[in-house]
């Protein structure tokens, strides 16, 4: 595991080490940067040098205008890549280790381009085409969720119908339906293999948690929905190709959320001894 160290405690991040940072993700899909200064405001900063805007799960909770808190229960977490069943996934995914555990939680990382060469080519076939993925999401998530993507919004209470379809109608192959509840029954048809200009990558959020939001559903073109079995081929054949990360405090992780898949070791002991925290955006 290569690791961007500083060479003296609390080093600032400086431009030499920005562009080092960007040579590893660019070579390896991430970089970890262990023992510089740090704090929430710092880790916003690191962020903003590499995203001209930033996105946000609706779900979880701020801890500022920037970062998010990362709370998805004590369980492990597949590997998936970060709002993955939605139209516009973040190009870069960062997360902050205010306080790390001692022991399990470890933070796993899977190069989806390692991963796809080596699948079977009865899989890659499988996956050539568009995959629908469904589900339903209450008033108050899709709401926010249009809100931060609408170029013309600033909060979710001037969200509304229309701003929805026009949002929908910005990449095709969206439909949706509001019910008499408020909330939207949604699909969207999405490309599991993702092209980030240089490799093919297996990059999506198939085998990945529903913590915050309704298990979605998977088809292919026929209708017919990925089974469990071929989930779990798929997951055992990623474990070949997937690194575990032992957070230290102050750690800070980028990732190129259109190569590398994320998720998580399950948490031993007080779930409260692991605080971390995630920031994602556009380059």
């Amino acid at each position: 595991m290569q690791i961007i160290q500083a060479s003296q405690t609390n080093q600032t991040i400086s431009t030499e080490v920005l562009t080092q940072a960007k040579q590893q993700l660019k070579a390896n899909g991430w970089a970890l940067l262990r023992g510089f200064e740090h704090d929430i405001e710092k880790f916003s900063e690191l962020v903003h040098g590499f995203c001209s805007k930033l996105t946000f799960d609706p779900a979880r909770e701020f801890t500022n205008n920037s970062t998010q808190k990362v709370d998805a229960g004590t369980a492990a977490i597949g590997l998936h890549i970060e709002n993955g069943n939605t139209p516009f996934p973040p190009d870069l995914v960062a997360f902050y280790s205010r306080k790390s555990a001692q022991t399990g939680s470890q933070t796993t990382l899977c190069d989806g381009a390692k991963l796809y060469n080596a699948m079977p080519e009865r899989i890659k076939q499988l996956f050539q085409s568009p995959l629908v993925v469904s589900r339903n999401l209450p008033a108050e998530l899709w709401k926010s969720y249009v809100a931060n993507e609408h170029p013309q919004l600033d909060g979710s209470a001037q969200v509304s119908p229309q701003h929805l379809q026009e949002l929908m109608d910005m990449l095709p192959g969206q439909t949706g339906e509001i019910t008499e509840t408020g909330d939207l029954h949604y699909r969207l048809h999405l490309s599991p293999v993702l092209n980030n200009g240089v490799n093919l990558s297996f990059a999506n959020a198939i085998l990945g948690p529903s913590f915050n939001y309704e298990a979605p559903c998977y088809q292919f073109d026929d209708g017919s929905v990925i089974s469990e079995a071929l989930k779990q081929e798929i997951a055992e054949l990623a474990e070949q190709f997937t690194l575990e990360l032992n957070w230290h405090d102050g750690d800070m992780v980028l990732i190129d959320n259109r190569r590398v898949m994320h998720g998580r070791r399950a948490i031993e002991g007080d779930p409260n001894a692991r605080q971390l925290v995630i920031a994602m955006g556009n380059h």
